[in-house]
Protein backbone atom coordinates (compact mmCIF):
# COMPACT_ATOMS: atom_id res chain seq x y z
CA UNK A 1 0.00 0.00 0.00
CA UNK A 2 1.52 3.46 -1.00
CA UNK A 3 0.71 6.16 1.88
CA UNK A 4 1.43 9.52 2.11
CA UNK A 5 1.42 11.38 5.27
CA UNK A 6 0.47 15.46 4.94
CA UNK A 7 2.09 17.70 7.96
CA UNK A 8 3.37 21.57 7.82
CA UNK A 9 6.69 20.67 9.00
CA UNK A 10 8.44 17.76 9.79
CA UNK A 11 10.52 18.37 12.67
CA UNK A 12 10.38 16.09 15.89
CA UNK A 13 11.12 19.31 17.95
CA UNK A 14 8.30 20.98 17.83
CA UNK A 15 5.90 18.64 19.50
CA UNK A 16 4.00 16.05 19.43
CA UNK A 17 1.91 15.99 16.16
CA UNK A 18 5.36 15.81 14.66
CA UNK A 19 6.33 13.14 16.75
CA UNK A 20 3.37 11.03 16.04
CA UNK A 21 3.56 11.37 12.46
CA UNK A 22 7.05 10.10 12.67
CA UNK A 23 6.10 7.08 15.06
CA UNK A 24 3.01 6.00 12.50
CA UNK A 25 5.00 6.39 9.52
CA UNK A 26 7.67 3.78 11.03
CA UNK A 27 5.16 1.91 11.63
CA UNK A 28 3.21 1.55 8.29
CA UNK A 29 6.79 1.12 6.97
CA UNK A 30 7.36 -1.88 9.32
CA UNK A 31 4.32 -3.43 7.96
CA UNK A 32 5.57 -3.12 4.93
CA UNK A 33 3.69 -0.10 3.37
CA UNK A 34 5.75 2.07 0.83
CA UNK A 35 5.42 5.87 3.31
CA UNK A 36 6.44 9.40 2.15
CA UNK A 37 5.70 12.29 4.21
CA UNK A 38 5.03 15.62 2.21
CA UNK A 39 6.05 18.72 4.32
CA UNK A 40 6.68 22.30 3.32
CA UNK A 41 9.86 21.35 5.10
CA UNK A 42 11.55 19.33 7.86
CA UNK A 43 14.11 16.36 7.98
CA UNK A 44 14.21 13.29 9.49
CA UNK A 45 15.18 9.80 8.21
CA UNK A 46 14.06 6.21 8.78
CA UNK A 47 13.50 2.74 7.10
CA UNK A 48 11.53 2.81 4.22
CA UNK A 49 10.03 6.43 4.62
CA UNK A 50 10.97 8.77 2.46
CA UNK A 51 10.04 12.58 2.95
CA UNK A 52 8.86 14.97 0.45
CA UNK A 53 9.72 18.62 1.19
CA UNK A 54 7.55 21.06 -1.20
CA UNK A 55 8.80 24.54 0.50
CA UNK A 56 6.11 27.26 1.56
CA UNK A 57 4.79 30.09 -0.62
CA UNK A 58 3.25 32.73 0.23
CA UNK A 59 3.97 36.26 2.45
CA UNK A 60 0.66 35.10 4.90
CA UNK A 61 -0.24 32.18 6.88
CA UNK A 62 -3.07 32.21 4.79
CA UNK A 63 -1.43 32.06 1.60
CA UNK A 64 0.69 29.79 2.86
CA UNK A 65 -1.74 27.39 3.18
CA UNK A 66 -3.80 27.62 0.43
CA UNK A 67 -0.59 27.23 -1.51
CA UNK A 68 0.57 24.35 0.44
CA UNK A 69 -2.83 22.69 -0.39
CA UNK A 70 -2.48 23.06 -4.16
CA UNK A 71 1.44 21.99 -4.33
CA UNK A 72 0.10 19.06 -2.03
CA UNK A 73 -2.35 17.96 -4.73
CA UNK A 74 -0.05 18.68 -7.42
CA UNK A 75 2.74 16.16 -5.89
CA UNK A 76 0.27 13.15 -5.68
CA UNK A 77 -1.48 13.66 -8.68
CA UNK A 78 1.27 11.18 -10.85
CA UNK A 79 2.00 9.06 -7.65
CA UNK A 80 -1.01 7.06 -7.52
CA UNK A 81 -1.13 6.40 -3.45
CA UNK A 82 -3.44 4.82 -1.87
CA UNK A 83 -3.77 6.62 1.11
CA UNK A 84 -3.34 10.21 1.06
CA UNK A 85 -3.45 11.14 5.28
CA UNK A 86 -3.49 14.48 6.65
CA UNK A 87 -3.66 16.13 9.98
CA UNK A 88 -4.73 19.47 8.55
CA UNK A 89 -7.53 19.99 6.10
CA UNK A 90 -6.36 19.33 2.93
CA UNK A 91 -9.38 19.05 0.24
CA UNK A 92 -7.44 16.31 -1.83
CA UNK A 93 -7.36 14.11 1.00
CA UNK A 94 -9.05 10.51 1.23
CA UNK A 95 -8.08 10.23 5.04
CA UNK A 96 -8.77 13.20 7.14
CA UNK A 97 -6.08 12.22 10.76
CA UNK A 98 -7.88 14.82 13.32
CA UNK A 99 -5.01 14.66 15.90
CA UNK A 100 -5.99 18.39 16.45
CA UNK A 101 -9.90 18.21 16.98
CA UNK A 102 -12.41 19.94 15.16
CA UNK A 103 -12.05 23.83 14.50
CA UNK A 104 -15.12 24.50 15.57
CA UNK A 105 -14.07 22.43 19.23
CA UNK A 106 -11.41 24.27 19.29
CA UNK A 107 -12.44 27.47 19.11
CA UNK A 108 -15.48 26.41 21.70
CA UNK A 109 -12.20 25.95 23.83
CA UNK A 110 -10.84 28.91 23.47
CA UNK A 111 -13.70 30.75 24.32
CA UNK A 112 -14.80 28.33 27.13
CA UNK A 113 -11.77 29.03 29.04
CA UNK A 114 -11.56 33.25 28.38
CA UNK A 115 -13.02 35.66 31.04
CA UNK A 116 -16.43 37.29 29.62
CA UNK A 117 -14.45 39.89 28.57
CA UNK A 118 -11.98 37.78 26.55
CA UNK A 119 -14.75 35.55 25.03
CA UNK A 120 -16.52 39.53 23.90
CA UNK A 121 -13.12 40.07 22.00
CA UNK A 122 -12.70 36.60 20.80
CA UNK A 123 -16.31 36.86 19.25
CA UNK A 124 -14.91 40.53 17.82
CA UNK A 125 -12.06 39.34 16.37
CA UNK A 126 -12.38 35.97 15.34
CA UNK A 127 -14.35 37.18 11.88
CA UNK A 128 -10.99 38.36 10.85
CA UNK A 129 -8.51 35.23 11.28
CA UNK A 130 -8.57 34.78 7.26
CA UNK A 131 -6.19 31.89 8.19
CA UNK A 132 -8.42 30.58 10.77
CA UNK A 133 -11.61 30.83 8.02
CA UNK A 134 -10.09 28.69 5.08
CA UNK A 135 -8.74 25.88 7.48
CA UNK A 136 -12.52 26.02 8.60
CA UNK A 137 -13.87 25.52 5.03
CA UNK A 138 -10.98 22.93 3.77
CA UNK A 139 -12.25 21.26 6.89
CA UNK A 140 -16.07 21.68 6.22
CA UNK A 141 -15.40 20.55 2.71
CA UNK A 142 -13.44 17.30 4.08
CA UNK A 143 -16.46 16.74 6.27
CA UNK A 144 -19.54 17.25 4.37
CA UNK A 145 -18.49 16.45 0.66
CA UNK A 146 -18.07 13.00 1.34
CA UNK A 147 -14.61 13.25 -0.51
CA UNK A 148 -12.74 11.51 2.83
CA UNK A 149 -12.83 8.68 5.85
CA UNK A 150 -12.58 10.86 9.12
CA UNK A 151 -10.35 9.15 11.83
CA UNK A 152 -11.14 10.30 15.12
CA UNK A 153 -8.26 10.21 18.06
CA UNK A 154 -11.06 9.57 20.54
CA UNK A 155 -14.38 9.10 21.43
CA UNK A 156 -14.52 12.75 22.15
CA UNK A 157 -13.72 13.80 18.53
CA UNK A 158 -16.14 11.71 16.84
CA UNK A 159 -18.63 13.41 19.00
CA UNK A 160 -17.59 16.77 17.70
CA UNK A 161 -18.06 15.59 13.70
CA UNK A 162 -21.81 14.68 14.59
CA UNK A 163 -22.11 18.01 16.70
CA UNK A 164 -20.82 20.22 14.41
CA UNK A 165 -20.58 18.76 10.78
CA UNK A 166 -23.93 15.87 11.51
CA UNK A 167 -21.09 13.22 10.77
CA UNK A 168 -21.82 10.36 11.37
CA UNK A 169 -20.64 7.93 8.78
CA UNK A 170 -17.16 7.54 7.56
CA UNK A 171 -16.04 9.22 10.99
CA UNK A 172 -14.36 6.02 12.80
CA UNK A 173 -12.49 6.18 16.13
CA UNK A 174 -8.43 5.12 15.80
CA UNK A 175 -7.68 5.47 19.45
CA UNK A 176 -4.38 7.68 19.69
CA UNK A 177 -0.69 5.86 20.75
CA UNK A 178 2.80 6.59 21.49
CA UNK A 179 5.68 4.60 21.83
CA UNK A 180 7.98 5.10 25.11
CA UNK A 181 11.82 3.94 25.69
CA UNK A 182 13.23 1.41 27.58
CA UNK A 183 13.88 2.75 31.21
CA UNK A 184 17.00 1.04 32.27
CA UNK A 185 18.14 4.85 33.42
CA UNK A 186 14.66 5.10 35.02
CA UNK A 187 15.77 4.38 38.62
CA UNK A 188 18.86 6.86 38.29
CA UNK A 189 17.44 9.62 36.25
CA UNK A 190 14.40 9.49 39.45
CA UNK A 191 17.54 9.30 42.17
CA UNK A 192 18.92 12.21 40.52
CA UNK A 193 16.07 14.63 39.31
CA UNK A 194 14.33 14.46 43.17
CA UNK A 195 17.64 15.56 44.62
CA UNK A 196 17.95 18.31 41.81
CA UNK A 197 14.32 19.75 43.33
CA UNK A 198 14.51 18.67 47.10
CA UNK A 199 11.88 15.68 46.96
CA UNK A 200 12.99 13.61 49.51
CA UNK A 201 11.87 9.55 48.00
CA UNK A 202 8.86 9.42 50.27
CA UNK A 203 7.28 13.50 48.89
CA UNK A 204 4.52 13.38 46.37
CA UNK A 205 5.72 14.54 42.92
CA UNK A 206 3.33 15.97 39.91
CA UNK A 207 4.49 16.59 36.86
CA UNK A 208 2.64 18.96 33.92
CA UNK A 209 3.81 18.65 30.90
CA UNK A 210 2.75 21.52 28.32
CA UNK A 211 3.60 24.12 25.79
CA UNK A 212 0.58 26.38 25.88
CA UNK A 213 0.31 26.69 29.85
CA UNK A 214 -3.43 28.90 29.33
CA UNK A 215 -4.76 25.88 27.59
CA UNK A 216 -3.59 23.58 29.78
CA UNK A 217 -4.81 24.95 33.21
CA UNK A 218 -1.22 26.04 34.87
CA UNK A 219 -3.25 28.81 36.58
CA UNK A 220 -5.40 26.32 37.80
CA UNK A 221 -2.78 23.58 39.14
CA UNK A 222 -0.88 25.87 40.96
CA UNK A 223 -3.91 27.29 42.87
CA UNK A 224 -5.06 23.76 42.97
CA UNK A 225 -1.46 22.39 44.27
CA UNK A 226 -1.36 25.06 46.96
CA UNK A 227 -5.00 25.15 48.71
CA UNK A 228 -3.76 20.73 48.98
CA UNK A 229 -0.80 21.52 50.30
CA UNK A 230 -2.44 23.88 53.10
CA UNK A 231 -5.12 21.65 54.07
CA UNK A 232 -3.10 18.30 53.92
CA UNK A 233 -0.34 20.17 56.08
CA UNK A 234 1.93 18.26 53.46
CA UNK A 235 5.36 20.49 53.27
CA UNK A 236 7.64 17.88 51.01
CA UNK A 237 5.49 17.59 47.38
CA UNK A 238 6.55 19.30 44.59
CA UNK A 239 4.77 20.24 41.28
CA UNK A 240 6.96 20.33 38.20
CA UNK A 241 5.65 22.47 35.21
CA UNK A 242 8.05 21.68 32.40
CA UNK A 243 7.48 23.77 29.00
CA UNK A 244 8.49 27.26 29.26
CA UNK A 245 12.01 28.97 30.43
CA UNK A 246 11.01 31.40 33.46
CA UNK A 247 7.60 31.91 32.59
CA UNK A 248 7.11 34.87 35.30
CA UNK A 249 3.71 35.14 35.58
CA UNK A 250 2.86 31.79 36.41
CA UNK A 251 6.58 32.35 38.48
CA UNK A 252 4.37 35.09 40.81
CA UNK A 253 1.41 33.20 40.69
CA UNK A 254 3.33 30.48 42.64
CA UNK A 255 5.06 33.26 45.07
CA UNK A 256 1.37 34.53 45.64
CA UNK A 257 -0.02 31.00 46.54
CA UNK A 258 2.87 30.46 49.21
CA UNK A 259 4.19 27.70 47.03
CA UNK A 260 7.24 28.87 45.83
CA UNK A 261 9.54 26.64 47.23
CA UNK A 262 7.45 24.00 45.90
CA UNK A 263 6.52 25.03 42.23
CA UNK A 264 9.81 23.92 39.88
CA UNK A 265 9.95 25.79 36.51
CA UNK A 266 11.67 23.58 34.14
CA UNK A 267 12.54 24.77 30.16
CA UNK A 268 11.69 22.44 27.56
CA UNK A 269 13.60 19.47 26.92
CA UNK A 270 13.91 16.07 24.29
CA UNK A 271 14.41 14.05 27.27
CA UNK A 272 10.88 14.39 28.88
CA UNK A 273 10.99 11.00 29.93
CA UNK A 274 13.55 11.40 33.19
CA UNK A 275 10.86 13.72 34.36
CA UNK A 276 8.58 10.43 34.12
CA UNK A 277 10.57 8.79 35.93
CA UNK A 278 10.86 11.62 39.14
CA UNK A 279 6.86 11.71 38.64
CA UNK A 280 4.26 9.75 41.02
CA UNK A 281 1.44 11.48 38.77
CA UNK A 282 0.92 13.84 35.98
CA UNK A 283 -1.17 16.72 36.14
CA UNK A 284 -2.79 17.79 33.25
CA UNK A 285 -5.47 20.06 33.55
CA UNK A 286 -7.01 20.46 29.56
CA UNK A 287 -9.12 23.44 28.73
CA UNK A 288 -9.00 21.42 25.44
CA UNK A 289 -6.90 18.24 24.34
CA UNK A 290 -8.47 15.85 21.68
CA UNK A 291 -6.47 12.87 22.95
CA UNK A 292 -2.99 13.95 25.18
CA UNK A 293 0.11 12.06 24.16
CA UNK A 294 1.81 13.82 27.74
CA UNK A 295 -1.29 11.19 29.69
CA UNK A 296 -0.19 8.27 27.48
CA UNK A 297 3.30 8.95 27.65
CA UNK A 298 2.92 8.29 31.72
CA UNK A 299 0.05 5.29 31.46
CA UNK A 300 2.92 3.48 30.06
CA UNK A 301 5.53 4.13 32.14
CA UNK A 302 2.88 3.17 35.03
CA UNK A 303 2.64 6.91 36.07
CA UNK A 304 -0.68 7.88 37.00
CA UNK A 305 -2.48 11.20 35.81
CA UNK A 306 -5.07 14.23 36.89
CA UNK A 307 -7.30 15.44 33.64
CA UNK A 308 -10.13 16.84 33.07
CA UNK A 309 -13.31 15.46 31.01
CA UNK A 310 -12.06 17.87 28.00
CA UNK A 311 -9.10 15.55 27.24
CA UNK A 312 -10.31 12.63 25.18
CA UNK A 313 -7.19 10.62 26.20
CA UNK A 314 -8.83 9.75 29.92
CA UNK A 315 -11.39 7.48 27.88
CA UNK A 316 -8.36 4.60 28.08
CA UNK A 317 -8.80 4.57 31.86
CA UNK A 318 -12.31 3.83 32.61
CA UNK A 319 -10.92 1.15 35.26
CA UNK A 320 -8.53 3.22 36.70
CA UNK A 321 -4.97 5.02 36.05
CA UNK A 322 -6.68 8.72 35.65
CA UNK A 323 -9.34 10.75 37.73
CA UNK A 324 -10.87 13.04 35.80
CA UNK A 325 -12.69 15.86 36.69
CA UNK A 326 -14.71 17.97 35.38
CA UNK A 327 -13.45 21.08 34.66
CA UNK A 328 -10.05 22.88 35.93
CA UNK A 329 -12.02 25.28 38.09
CA UNK A 330 -13.43 22.41 39.78
CA UNK A 331 -10.47 23.36 42.62
CA UNK A 332 -12.03 21.15 45.17
CA UNK A 333 -12.15 18.39 43.29
CA UNK A 334 -8.69 18.25 41.71
CA UNK A 335 -7.44 19.22 45.84
CA UNK A 336 -9.60 15.16 46.21
CA UNK A 337 -7.58 13.83 43.06
CA UNK A 338 -4.40 15.28 44.92
CA UNK A 339 -4.85 13.41 48.22
CA UNK A 340 -5.78 10.02 46.45
CA UNK A 341 -2.64 10.40 44.34
CA UNK A 342 -0.12 11.52 46.93
CA UNK A 343 -1.29 8.23 49.20
CA UNK A 344 1.27 5.56 47.66
CA UNK A 345 -1.52 2.73 48.16
CA UNK A 346 -4.03 4.74 45.73
CA UNK A 347 -0.74 5.52 44.06
CA UNK A 348 0.00 2.08 43.29
CA UNK A 349 -3.72 1.07 42.45
CA UNK A 350 -3.88 3.43 39.70
CA UNK A 351 -0.17 2.84 37.91
CA UNK A 352 -0.90 -0.83 37.96
CA UNK A 353 -4.09 0.06 36.03
CA UNK A 354 -1.66 2.52 33.36
CA UNK A 355 0.16 -0.51 33.32
CA UNK A 356 -2.38 -2.82 32.07
CA UNK A 357 -3.56 -0.58 28.98
CA UNK A 358 0.53 -0.24 28.02
CA UNK A 359 -0.16 -2.59 24.75
CA UNK A 360 -3.21 -1.19 24.30
CA UNK A 361 -1.59 2.49 23.94
CA UNK A 362 1.34 1.40 21.49
CA UNK A 363 1.82 1.79 18.09
CA UNK A 364 1.38 -1.90 17.15
CA UNK A 365 -2.24 -1.82 18.09
CA UNK A 366 -2.72 1.92 16.22
CA UNK A 367 -1.46 0.83 13.11
CA UNK A 368 -3.53 -2.50 12.51
CA UNK A 369 -6.29 -0.41 13.16
CA UNK A 370 -5.28 2.03 10.94
CA UNK A 371 -4.71 -0.06 8.00
CA UNK A 372 -7.68 -2.05 8.62
CA UNK A 373 -9.88 1.40 8.31
CA UNK A 374 -7.92 1.84 4.98
CA UNK A 375 -9.70 -0.59 3.12
CA UNK A 376 -12.56 1.52 3.50
CA UNK A 377 -10.67 4.83 2.58
CA UNK A 378 -12.48 6.49 -0.56
CA UNK A 379 -10.31 7.36 -3.58
CA UNK A 380 -8.04 10.17 -3.73
CA UNK A 381 -9.73 12.87 -5.64
CA UNK A 382 -7.74 14.97 -7.53
CA UNK A 383 -8.89 18.24 -9.20
CA UNK A 384 -5.98 19.38 -11.12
Amino acid sequence: MKIALVIERMDLHRGGRETSTAQVASGLAGKGCDVTIICQSGSWEAPGVEVLQLGARGLSRTGRLANFAADVEKAVKDRNFDILQTTLPIPCANVYRLRGGTIPAQQAASLRRRSLPGRLMRRITEPFNAHRRRMARYEKQLMTGRGAMCLCVSRMVQQECQKYYGAISGVEVVFNCVDVPGDETRAADRKRIREEIGAHDDAAVFLTVATNYELKGVTQSIEAFAKWRSESGDDGSRLVILGRPAPDFYMTLANDCGVADAVVFVPPTQNVFQWYAAADAVLLLSWYDPCSRVVLEAARWGVPSITTRFNGASEAFEEGGCIVVNSPLDINDIVAAFAVLADPQARDRHSQACLARSDYLGSERHVTELLDAYTRAPKIQCNL
